[in-house]
């Protein structure tokens, strides 16, 4: 059989080389080359891994200016003018966000995990050996999530509104065990379609989201939660309206699931029971319906930051005392990003072509000073919170994505109209830009901090691009983006551990030319495969330096890609010619 990974092209963008020294005095030379590299530095940090023949890059500062200081008056409530309904602008449309499908297969650490709905199983593969199993568990299985650790996996089946968790047996005497893997089914809230594990394989829950696919129609007040070990058993949480998401903090013993009236939170060590748990509002209006809502917990969980486009502000919420607060902003507050320690919360503010940099908690708890009773009323001056700072974002960015060093954040908008990305360096206030030559969809950070995956929107760009899709490879430390047009649009991306790979799949609506991409992100070359069917998954092993990735075909199609041999291992036509365990 012809292997169904054909490598199409490759292509490299090459770093020119450095051209001939130019009629420069010498003194000049060195004043330039001493400006451009103050530049970089501060635009950019430490990001300094660059193969460039010089320190010039294609970012540009967004505002001369240093950042302004907050003008709020108040850390309780807006002021008068701002709130005014005949003054307050509406809220600006909100962001999109690309959602890639949540019903595809699960990478662990050494195993694959598939669900079959059409056999009512999970095929289980061993990327070490290619050994394939199909473990038998409940109806239309649809949501898997794999536990750390190579532990096994949690499957939610929506046929049979049910929880199958499906663990490896243990080796007995050196031999495989008899039966690989041992299954145990739970019931869960029926209708139930979507499936959440905690970070540390502790606990389960599944629930009904009306936001989510499902056949059928569930409770919008229940919430299942699984307590996976030692013994497995399961509750019934009722909670606030519409549960959406579950969050979780302080380091993984603290679970927050999201309503829509607001936040209900359970300590996991608390759970031994069913029980309610009734929401702590997130609004200071109880009766208004959240506009794009974001909610985002401190490390610790005993606060949480709140901004949605009903207001232009950003709330604090004690969630021990259900206190809020209000910090005023200019603005409605199109996304939320808090860095991992809590401390600095970054805000983009679309209209405004700001960025808000909240210093957490501080910000919240500061108090105005008292007016000077020498001073006039109308002499008074307006009182500035030192801890919010403004930095102008040269566009009106209205997302950020935080990378991994914790000091820079990328902003774009998914706006029509606008063909830009920025980076702030969050320590400094300071932001650069550069131009784009499409609109984006998302932005996506590799693990290492050191370059982005922007998505374009294809009716976006001028002359022969306006109607083509692509993404770019963005390298943060220059600015430097190459531009990879493909002949389908990008359904789903995955960077390997390491963010030296990035893997991007363009199935064809039209079932003609199905392609995957491998990008190699410290050259930006790219290695285009033929497939002969839809791709639908893309998962890195990240034990194993393995990608795997899943075909949509009738009898089951995977290969993995050996990311340090580039060998290609095939496994087909694994559902029929398995057996049911």
């Amino acid at each position: 059989m012809k292997h169904p990974f054909q490598r199409a092209s490759q292509r490299a963008s090459q770093r020119a080389s450095h051209p001939p020294a130019l009629a420069l005095t010498l003194a000049f030379a060195l004043a330039l080359a001493l400006a451009l590299a103050l530049a970089l530095t501060s635009a950019c940090g430490d990001m300094t891994d660059s193969a460039s023949f010089s320190d010039v890059g294609n970012w540009q500062d967004a505002d001369t200016s240093s950042p302004q200081d907050s003008g709020s008056t108040s850390e309780t409530g807006p002021t008068a003018e701002t709130s005014a309904p005949d003054t307050t602008p509406p809220p600006p449309p909100p962001e999109a966000e690309v959602d890639f499908d949540l019903r595809t297969p699960e990478a662990g650490d050494t195993f694959l995990y598939i669900p079959s709905a059409a056999l009512d199983a999970l095929v289980v593969v061993d990327a070490r050996t290619l050994a394939v199993h199909l473990v038998e568990v409940g109806v239309t299985p649809t949501l898997v999530r794999a536990l750390p650790g190579d532990a096994g996996a949690v499957v939610l089946n929506e046929g049979s509104s049910d929880l199958s968790i499906v663990r490896p047996n243990p080796a007995q005497g050196g031999a495989p065990p008899a039966v690989p893997f041992s299954v145990e089914t739970l019931d869960v809230t029926p209708g139930a379609n979507r499936l959440v594990l905690a970070p540390d394989g502790s606990t389960a829950f599944a629930f009904f989201a009306t936001t989510s696919q499902g056949a059928t129609y569930g409770s919008l007040q229940d919430v299942t939660a699984v307590r996976l070990t030692p013994q497995p058993e399961a509750f019934n949480l009722a909670v606030g309206f519409r549960p959406e998401a579950v969050l979780f903090a302080d380091s993984d013993r603290l679970a927050l699931i999201v309503c829509e009236d607001g936040l209900s939170g359970l300590r996991l060590a608390d759970l031994t029971g069913d029980t309610f748990l009734p929401p702590v509002p997130t609004s200071p209006n109880a009766f208004e319906a959240p506009l794009d809502r974001e909610i985002t917990p401190t490390p610790a969980g005993r606060f949480a930051l709140v901004r949605s486009l009903n207001h232009q502000a950003v709330m604090w919420v004690d969630l021990q005392s259900g206190a809020l607060t209000q910090l005023p902003l200019p603005d409605y507050p199109s996304d939320l990003d808090l860095t991992a320690d809590g401390t600095t919360a970054v805000i983009p503010l679309r209209t405004a072509q700001q960025v808000a940099l909240v210093t957490v908690p501080d910000a919240f708890t500061w108090t105005a000073p008292a007016p000077d009773p020498n001073v006039p009323l109308g002499e008074q001056p307006v009182p500035v919170n030192p801890f919010v700072r403004y930095a102008t974002s040269g566009a009106p960015f209205g997302s950020t994505v935080i990378t991994s060093d914790e000091r820079h954040a990328l902003l774009y908008t998914t706006s029509p109209g606008v063909m830009a990305v920025g980076m702030l360096d969050i320590v400094s206030g300071q932001a650069v830009i550069q131009p784009t030559v499409k609109e984006l969809e998302a932005v996506i950070a590799s693990p290492d901090g050191k370059m982005a995956a922007l998505l374009h929107r294809r009716a976006s760009g001028s002359g022969d691009l306006g109607q083509r899709n692509a993404y770019s490879l963005l390298d943060l430390a220059t600015g430097y983006a190459k531009l990879v047009v493909t002949a389908q649009p990008v359904t789903g991306v995955t960077f390997t551990r390491d963010g030296s790979e990035l893997f991007v799949l363009l199935p064809d609506p039209l079932g003609a030319a199905h392609e995957v991409q491998r990008v190699k992100t410290r050259s930006f070359a790219v290695i285009a495969y033929i497939v002969p069917d839809r791709p639908v998954f893309v998962g890195a092993m990240p034990t194993l330096d393995k990608v795997a990735i899943g075909l949509d075909n009738p009898t089951g199609w995977i290969t993995f890609i050996d990311t340090k041999t580039d060998a290609l291992l095939q496994l087909n036509s694994f559902e029929l010619n398995s057996f049911i365990e």
